[in-house]
């Protein structure tokens, strides 16, 4: 797969004559495959279309505005789809009010003959560009919405599943284990003194599911697998910090993993986070989330 970054509204004319399934593509969930698969169905080479930063940042003024896959995670999930092209448009706000008009020029420009959209699919200045927009201009294929459980697949109300807790029904509305990258960095070593050594994940601006304690898998540096447990939110029994901490504590590792880079994919949540009396108590329900994970790593497939 061929990335072309599209900086300054530079838009580059390509050799290959494109079929281009455009979206922001946030998880690349199953409704996404479906549209990305269809670009690969035309006689022409494929192509998908997304944009960086994530246009909320500029349209709804979100500076912070968390993802499920920032845009290196998301060049994985699609390289791994066999397209030809990936094409990575920075959005800004000279992008913003673009007329739609202006979006299509460039579009052409591109050597872009046909693309493929979600049916609610927008663009340009106040979101005035819409499907019908394409259908004039290009050969052009409208995706109807995906249904699971008579429910539409969305980015929004995956987010909406994972701020409740619930990664399970998530991963399956993304076709994949919710994940989150990081690199470990260093924490107070509060864990290793109780004798539960954890990993501090710096997660930057992924979504982090609801606050509590998670059967995860971790892998290390993109080789092994481990099972893990880990913990989302802010320590209130020991160690309160004000910025919500992802950090995972692996069964069946030693070694220092400062530096290291981690993925944590979440299969299931065990309990809420909670306030304990006294620090006894605290290990008590440690030593009880690590034996429920140890139960349950058939739920895990771990590769070594």
């Amino acid at each position: 797969m061929k990335i072309i970054r599209i900086k300054n509204q530079e838009f580059i004319k390509l050799e290959d004559e494109i079929c281009a399934a455009i979206g922001n593509f946030d998880g690349v969930h199953l409704g996404h495959q479906i549209l990305i698969n269809q670009c690969k169905l035309h006689n022409y080479k494929s192509a998908v279309m997304t944009f960086s930063p994530h246009p909320s940042i500029f349209l709804k003024n979100l500076p912070n505005y968390p993802l499920l896959t920032p845009i290196e995670h998301k060049i994985d999930i699609i390289d791994k789809m066999n397209i030809d092209y990936l094409i990575i448009i920075e959005f800004d706000l000279k992008l913003a009010v673009m007329p739609k008009e202006v979006f299509i020029k460039k579009m052409k420009f591109m050597n872009i003959k046909s693309c493929v959209c979600g049916y609610d699919f927008t663009f340009g200045s106040n979101a005035l560009g819409t499907v019908k927009d394409l259908e004039r201009e290009f050969e052009f294929y409208e995706i109807p919405k995906h249904v699971f459980h008579n429910v539409r697949v969305s980015s929004t109300y995956i987010r909406e599943l994972i701020s409740y807790g619930n990664v399970t029904e998530a991963s399956i509305m993304l076709g994949r284990r919710y994940s989150i990258r990081g690199k470990v960095v260093y924490g107070n070593q509060v864990g290793a003194i109780l004798g539960f050594p954890t990993a501090n994940i710096d997660y930057g601006i992924y979504f982090l599911p609801k606050n509590g304690v998670y059967l995860v898998k971790v892998k290390i540096d993109n080789k092994d697998d481990y099972l893990a447990m880990a913990n989302i939110g802010y320590n209130p029994t020991l160690n309160f910090v004000e910025e919500r901490r992802l950090e995972v504590h692996i069964m069946d590792f030693s070694g220092n993993l400062y530096g290291h880079h981690i993925e944590v994919f979440f299969y299931q949540r065990i309990r809420s986070e909670k306030k304990f009396n006294s620090k006894e108590e605290l290990l008590d329900q440690l030593y009880k989330d690590k034996q429920y994970c140890i139960d349950n790593v058939h739920i895990i497939n771990l590769e070594k």
